[in-house]
């Protein structure tokens, strides 16, 4: 019985820690990747390199994703339905998982791809599950009308009036402008490589 406990407390731990852990798991891949596998990233900046511009524009999606939630929530002060919240009731998570499925097809190593994978369903899945209830219990019926209509991370349906009111200073309030940043940096730094 005390074992489990402990394990429970370092999987809360790894949950509350998630965004550190996979930067910690994503360096790792990348010098992996780069030093000594002498990995080759496709080349972003041409059409002909199929995984290069796909993987540009999963990246690019995500960060616009991200970047359009952010500018909308206003975390734990109200609940967020409209714009791309009406789409996904987790914009955030799904353009993180676009951007980095897209950087696995920029840098063209499968093992990558599987690591991203794995880290979804063993750290984000079950973070999201714990949010959900979080959210229910915060917004009761409000939250099960809205959970209704809405799918957990991909659309059932386009509404036809995805407006919102989005603001610059909400975006920088919930400091979007790191996955912006962090991702044109990364960017850079792939097609720097793949000129080498």
């Amino acid at each position: 019985m005390k074992s489990q406990a402990i394990l429970q407390q370092i999987y809360s731990s790894l949950l509350q820690n998630r965004v550190k852990l996979s930067f910690i798991i994503f360096t790792f891949l990348l010098i992996k990747n780069f030093f000594i596998d002498k990995v080759r990233p496709h080349d972003i900046c041409s059409f002909q390199d199929l995984w290069g511009f796909a993987g540009l524009l999963l990246v690019v999606s995500g960060v616009g994703l991200r970047s359009w939630a952010a500018g909308i929530i206003c975390k734990c002060d109200s609940l967020a339905t409209t714009g791309p919240y009406c789409l996904t009731r987790h914009p955030l998570y799904v353009g993180s998982l676009l951007m980095a499925i897209g950087f696995c097809f920029i840098i063209g190593d499968s093992l990558n791809l599987w690591v991203v994978l794995g880290i979804a369903f063993i750290i984000y899945f079950p973070t999201i599950h714990k949010e959900e209830s979080f959210l229910a219990q915060k917004f009761g019926e409000e939250w099960d009308k809205y959970a209704q209509h809405t799918s957990i991370l991909f659309p059932k349906s386009i509404p036809l009036n995805i407006c919102s009111n989005w603001s610059l200073g909400q975006w920088l309030h919930n400091k979007e402008y790191n996955a912006f940043a962090s991702s044109l940096v990364v960017l850079i730094v792939l097609e720097f490589l793949h000129k080498l």
